[in-house]
């Protein structure tokens, strides 16, 4: 599950920690949207050998993040060690259903502005579309060169896992023009994460305090969990 990295230019340190610091984000956001676009036997394998969890390790160690021991949690541990690959997939999928996508009432809406109508007792939610988040979203994305597909079963472009994965192109685009040092192209991508960064704030910190919370599994409060704590970490190092 590892992703490569572009090594870091060591002339100038406080710009290696500007680097690392983007290679940490972009790592760590995307790790998020494919958690939570669908539950694959890629990630249940990547649980049970470890591999995510010292990826993200090394992400929080990129980012300046000391609690690790959110990681290796002992319950967890011993949930993985009496599981395998299938039965931890089919888990993780039971567990997605009723925290997200169940046709009745899932736990936690994957949608920021469902999410946000809920959480604020509106009483009159808006469309999963037409509404202000998805707009502004796709907003954002196109002014990015991005475009979310035509097809009518794709998903409103305020889903966690769009917004999640939108962020690690904006930090990865920002890490290429740190490490090529090119003054324009970092003004442009920090004015792009700046702008979409009001997303995060709206949401994302109650999304994962749901998650941490839920009890539903092992694999998505533990994720919640470290969410919460790496988004405290961002908001932190951005502010």
């Amino acid at each position: 599950m590892s992703s490569k990295k572009s090594p870091l230019p060591v002339e100038d340190p406080a710009k290696n920690l500007s680097l690392a610091f983007a290679l940490g984000c972009a790592d760590f956001f995307h790790l998020l949207s494919m958690f939570y676009l669908n539950p694959t036997k890629e990630l249940a394998r990547g649980l049970l050998d470890k591999s995510i969890q010292h990826d993200v390790v090394a992400i929080f160690e990129d980012t300046g993040i000391d609690e690790t021991k959110i990681l290796f949690e002992p319950v967890m541990e011993q949930h993985l060690q009496s599981t395998n690959e299938t039965a931890l997939f089919q888990q993780m999928r039971r567990d997605y259903t009723t925290l997200f996508t169940h046709p009745k009432k899932p736990l936690i809406s994957l949608y920021e502005m469902q999410f946000r109508d809920l959480r604020d007792k509106n009483n009159m939610p808006t469309a999963l579309f037409l509404n202000q988040a998805a707009l502004h979203s796709e907003q954002c994305y196109r002014k990015a060169g991005l475009a979310l597909s035509n097809e009518t079963s794709r998903e409103p472009g305020d889903h966690i896992a769009i917004e999640a994965e939108f962020m690690a192109y904006l930090y990865t685009q920002l890490a290429a023009a740190l490490h090529e040092n090119e003054g324009s192209s970092e003004k442009r991508w920090e004015m792009a994460i700046e702008e979409f960064k009001p997303h995060l704030i709206g949401w994302w910190f109650d999304f994962f305090d749901s998650c941490a919370q839920s009890n539903c599994g092992i694999v998505y409060p533990w994720l919640g969990r470290a969410g919460s704590v790496f988004l405290k970490n961002y908001r932190t190092r951005t502010t």
